[in-house]
């Protein structure tokens, strides 16, 4: 995430050229001295929440239109960079994409050596796991209901109920799993 000092002051900068508005103008509108302004546009001082409050009220926006950062178009996670949720001996559980509020999902690397399991006693009402099998096999439980899963299947569940992921095979399983937070969450 780029420094929050400096997507302030850009989206300020920004918003004040596209108004045509001179330093001088935004704080007569704003009520924040023309030097702040200056100084927060050039992202030298951290702005306080209540001058930032001040600013968004006398442009007449969202608070969140100045901390807004835009998304790249491109994310790149190499492994080296992606962080293990759980590990255990028999099984690693790494996160590749961390939850996004915008998007509500999160995405994980699942490798299980032979004879692992990892159970969930469920997530909140609306949850839905997704598991894609790429190598090995592996087995889902879903409240008792097993279903086995080999190299290239998939499966969607409801991940509000008890759930399982099992290697019962000789030889280690890895898949990606998606958990998706639907959109009542």
């Amino acid at each position: 995430m780029e420094n929050i000092r400096s997507v302030i002051g850009n989206n300020l900068r920004e918003l004040r050229k596209e108004r045509q508005l001179t330093l001088q103008e935004l704080s007569d509108m704003t009520g924040v001295s023309k030097s702040m302004l200056g100084e927060i546009e050039r992202s030298v001082t951290n702005p306080t929440i209540t001058v930032l409050w001040k600013i968004a009220g006398g442009l007449k926006i969202p608070f969140t239109v100045l901390v807004h950062e835009e998304k790249p178009d491109i994310t790149l996670v190499r492994r080296e960079d992606t962080k293990t949720f759980l590990q255990q001996d028999e099984f690693k559980i790494t996160s590749i994409f961390g939850f996004d509020p915008e998007k509500k999902f999160e995405i994980y690397h699942i490798q299980f050596s032979p004879g692992s399991k990892h159970e969930s006693k469920g997530h909140i009402k609306g949850v839905e796991e997704y598991a894609f099998v790429y190598e090995g096999e592996m087995v889902i439980d879903v409240n008792g209901e097993k279903t086995i899963l080999n190299t290239g299947d998939s499966i969607k569940f409801k991940a509000e109920n008890f759930h399982a992921y099992i290697n019962e095979s000789n030889s280690d399983a890895k898949a990606y799993s998606i958990i998706f937070y639907g959109t009542n969450n």
